[in-house]
């Protein structure tokens, strides 16, 4: 089967017939899906595919159920990477060209890159024709790139940034930012290439006394334990750095100098020292008034903090481990015994489940041998848990004594301070790294634009929309929640890279995320904007325009005068906004829930009226790869235009959709992937062979695929509501064909109507999946129009449930399996008739009438019917089983049903079979009871 010619031919038609460019029909019901447009530094790699396929398959399957849907599609270009890229492109840089190279560009062409706005225009064009490649939904005629290279967007997030900074959103503030010092700007996620989430967080420089001019100042997130160390910890193969640091002298490591400037400290170098200098001597603890030794260790971090470590081995396992290595042998780390002779644990905190030493009690319980062994790190975080959520300070904490740590936390954090015994310090938590490849660190900018999203009244409005928003799974509402209640400030602007100006602050352009909050309602009226035909120039693209469109402000005579922009196209852009808005749906990667989707949610709620926020988010997992995370490094990223050369777009779509649900990680499956062509070669090959042909009869078992069929749609529908695509093909096509199976084993020649229904029910649950192939069914087979615009699979409701139709085959089922088992165990290999006993009638009665009850009441009903009591002691006997073996009625007219499926039956077995027999010399019948008809074989 030529699956590409098939899908060169549906994506022509579809681009033909524009049938995915909505126009607005007032009175039909809108569905309006957007999908977080990728930044544009390379190829749409299969893992963004995985998120905007589900929002695609979405879009198709709402547009079967006769919304009017929207689905269009963006081009991020906003930021750092592309800039920086092209830097290193123009600077020939190796790496930076070998990433171009092993994308596949032409080595012509890369030099090409050296020039930002080249990227802007190459990816966006490659990846539309990989999105088409693959049969995207999308409505083309809405697509734009942002950046001041275009102008209408440019406009319009001017507009948004004006709006927000009259409304008090944006604040003029002193922050701590995620810095590159290439880039010198704050760097957002979009702008890295690891530690995506990460944001700086809060530390404290515990300030020890060393000689009678120095300050060995030690980076902590528990300042609690301060009253509990027992020696600091340095690195001797380290070069430390003597500075003075505002009015004191400081000993640091190299690596904290620059950190201690971007965090507005007055740093001048005094001179270096080696850190072996230090080993053996004695420091103060100002806030315990004790002195405490320097003991090596090479496990501390320059680039850690000061490079400075304090040592509280009763609460930290990596703290006793170390200890205990040293004093087993001291001379191994240079030591003479008498510098550690004097160090005794001391207690601080008190958890449940522990004694007075945590960490030395969980060090030996789990059999830790040292300190490089792995289990310190999960010792660590137990312990770390438990005595932050649940511990108590004791009295070697003084004042602080019967608090709770997390409590007391802050207090403590003051009194520190203000006793100048302690600095606040920020520090990032996991290393960040920008994507011009340059390590970040945390800087403190006062001249710099924030979101205001601290802001009580308005993180209780973004809170209110979510309340109102359907969120697919819905137990992302939780983590939606933290981070509204989390977020910070947060820096929108840098100095550095491809954007819109700040309009009142030309010095600045706003970052990649703080553009891309709202245009999803750009995109209702890109196509005006963005193509000519239409006549509106940028610079008629006033914030008097966008109040008339957004928010219903102005007078359309006004606004067409000052504009110039005509009445009809001012309403026209109202309608198309007012008709889509708000969006139903946008999908992403649950990445985005700590950033992007809830900068959505408040942006939204600042500049729309409130039947104008959003409607539903849906959130999925990362993208696996055979089991595997996706990484550079491990060179498994693989681009979709790749994947749809090696297995076809039909093929691909569905892999991704079977991949997974949820916020489980999908995993992209390359076995399912080489089997899905077959499969759906043989999919329409039956279509095609068996629609309109077959007998007029009906069967039983005509009205078991009926009944398995609806119920079947039933939950396929049920799954594709939920975005349970995964769940959705398992039922949909999975259990269907399973069925089907079934049902032409049983029946070779299919009902006409039936198996006709079947079929068109089939290839419309696998449109949205794998559209082209279904599209070439749905034409051979005769449907109107497209079959993406065909009514999804229905059901007649008022043909009633009957359970026992289902249960029939299972009976059948059944009969064979036990008429095989005896063959096989009584080695009747060569029997050639099968007689089929069903029970007498009675004992269905009584099954009915005894079913679910006690004995007692079994009994009593039973023998209330003459008819029973004819039986005599068979009777009892038969209800005592009936109650011990739970049996219970089935419904299926079992003899009728052995009539019909008897000639199955004997193919099945290879004997003939013969349906209760006027005679039974070796008395069978009596051993039948309903279920389970009584055998003979010979």
């Amino acid at each position: 089967m030529d699956f590409k010619a098939i899908e060169e031919k549906w994506q022509k038609r579809y681009d033909e017939a524009k049938v995915f460019e909505p126009v607005v029909e007032p009175g039909r019901p809108k569905y309006f899906i957007t999908f977080p447009y990728p930044y544009m530094n390379g190829y749409f790699h299969i893992g963004r595919a995985f998120s905007g396929i589900r929002a695609e398959v979405m879009a198709r399957y709402k547009l079967m159920q006769g919304f009017n849907v929207l689905f269009p599609f963006g081009f991020h270009c906003t930021g750092t990477p592309i800039v920086a890229a092209a830097e290193r492109i123009a600077e020939g840089e190796k790496k930076q060209m070998d990433i171009l190279r092993k994308m596949g560009i032409p080595e012509e062409e890369i030099p090409k890159f050296a020039d930002p706005v080249y990227w802007t225009e190459f990816f966006p064009r490659e990846t539309k024709k990989d999105l088409k490649r693959i049969g995207a939904a999308v409505d083309w005629s809405r697509s734009f790139i942002t950046t001041s290279l275009n102008p209408p967007y440019d406009h319009f997030i001017q507009w948004q940034m004006r709006k927000l900074k009259a409304g008090g959103y944006i604040v003029m503030g002193e922050h701590p930012v995620v810095w590159c010092p290439r880039c010198k700007s704050p760097v957002g996620d979009h702008g890295r290439l690891e530690g995506e989430g990460v944001t700086p967080e809060e530390i404290y420089l515990i300030k020890f006394r060393v000689g009678d001019d120095a300050i060995l100042p030690c980076g902590t997130y528990r300042p609690e334990t301060t009253f509990g160390v027992t020696n600091l910890w340095l690195n001797p193969e380290v070069t430390y750095v003597r500075a003075k640091v505002n009015d004191e002298v400081w000993i640091v490591s190299e690596d904290t100098i620059g950190k201690l400037e971007n965090q507005k400290f007055a740093v001048t170098i005094l001179e270096k020292v080696p850190g072996k200098t230090f080993i053996g001597q004695k420091v103060l603890n100002q806030v315990t008034g004790t002195e405490i030794p320097i003991l090596p260790a090479t496990f501390v971090d320059p680039g850690v903090g000061t490079g400075v470590v304090m040592s509280v081995p009763a609460h930290a396992p990596y703290d006793y481990a170390a200890l205990r290595d040293i004093e087993n042998d001291p001379k191994k780390f240079g030591l003479d015994e008498s510098v550690i002779s004097g160090i005794k644990l001391v207690n601080l905190i008190t958890i449940d489940g522990y004694g007075k030493f945590p960490a030395k009690e969980i060090v030996e319980g789990m059999n830790i041998k040292n300190q490089d062994d792995p289990k310190l790190e999960e010792a660590t975080k137990e312990i770390y848990k438990k005595e932050f959520h649940t511990g108590i300070l004791n009295e070697n904490t003084g004042k602080y004594k019967g608090k709770k740590v997390m409590e007391a936390k802050m207090e403590l954090v003051s009194d520190f301070v203000h006793a100048d015994k302690a600095d606040v310090f920020y520090e990032l938590p996991e290393p960040v790294v920008c994507r011009d490849l340059t390590r970040c660190v945390v800087k403190i900018v006062s001249d710099q634009w924030f979101l205001n999203y601290s802001n009580p009244i308005w993180k209780a409005q973004a809170h209110k929309a979510l309340d109102q928003m359907k969120l697919y799974p819905e137990k992302t509402r939780k983590q939606f929640d933290y981070v509204l209640d989390w977020l910070k400030d947060w820096a929108c602007t840098r100095e550095y890279g491809l954007g819109t100006e700040l309009p009142w602050d030309k010095r600045w352009v706003v970052e990649s995320l703080s553009d891309s909050t709202i245009y999803m309602a750009f995109y209702t009226i890109a196509k005006y904007l963005e193509n000519p035909e239409y006549g509106i120039k940028p610079e008629q693209l006033t914030d008097e325009f966008f109040d008339f469109v957004f928010q219903n402000t102005g007078k359309v005579d006004e606004v067409s005068k000052h504009t110039g922009i005509s009445k009809d196209l001012l309403n026209t852009c109202k309608q198309e906004f007012e008709y889509w808005y708000p969006f139903d749906l946008r999908n992403s990667g649950k990445d985005l829930v700590q950033n992007h989707l809830s900068f959505c949610i408040f942006n939204h709620t600042a500049l729309f009226p409130e039947k104008y926020w959003p409607k539903g988010m849906s959130v999925n997992g990362f993208l696996q790869l055979d089991g595997q995370k996706m990484s550079t490094s491990k060179g498994n990223v693989h681009t979709l235009r790749h994947i749809c050369d090696q297995y076809g777009a039909d093929a691909t779509r569905m892999t991704l959709m079977y991949g997974g649900e949820g916020l489980e990680d999908p995993n992209w499956d390359s076995e399912f992937a080489r089997n899905a062509g077959p499969r759906l070669t043989q999919w329409y090959d039956f279509a095609i062979e068996n629609y309109g042909k077959g007998r007029d009869d009906e069967k039983y078992i005509d009205r078991w695929l009926e009944s398995m069929t609806i119920k079947t749609l039933k939950l396929t529908r049920e799954s594709m509501d939920n975005m349970d695509f995964r769940s959705a093909i398992q039922r949909g096509y999975f259990d269907m064909q399973r069925y089907l199976k079934w049902y032409i084993r049983r029946s070779p020649v299919p009902n006409k109507k039936l198996i006709s229904w079947f079929i068109e029910a089939e290839t419309k649950i696998l449109a949205p999946f794998c559209p082209h192939v279904c599209e070439e069914i749905w034409e051979k087979i005769g449907g109107q129009g497209f079959v993406a615009k065909a009514p999804y699979p229905s059901w007649d409701d008022s043909v009633p449930v009957d359970e026992s139709i289902e249960k029939s085959e299972d009976f059948i089922r059944n009969v064979i399996e036990d008429i095989q088992e005896i063959v096989e165990v009584a080695q009747l290999k060569e029997a050639k008739e099968v007689f089929i006993y069903t029970a007498d009638e009675w004992k269905y009665k009584a099954l009915q009438l005894a079913s679910g009850k006690n004995m007692g009441d079994a009994m009593k009903d039973v023998m209330a019917d003459a008819e029973m009591r004819k039986q005599g002691k068979e009777v009892s006997k038969y209800v005592g089983k009936v109650i011990s073996e739970r049996l219970v009625f089935s419904g299926v007219d079992e003899k009728a049903v052995l009539d019909e499926a008897k000639d199955f039956v004997s193919r099945e077995v290879g004997m003939t079979v013969t349906v209760n027999p006027e005679t039974d010399p070796e008395n069978k019948r009596r051993h039948a009871i309903p279920g389970r008809p009584a055998l003979l074989i010979k």
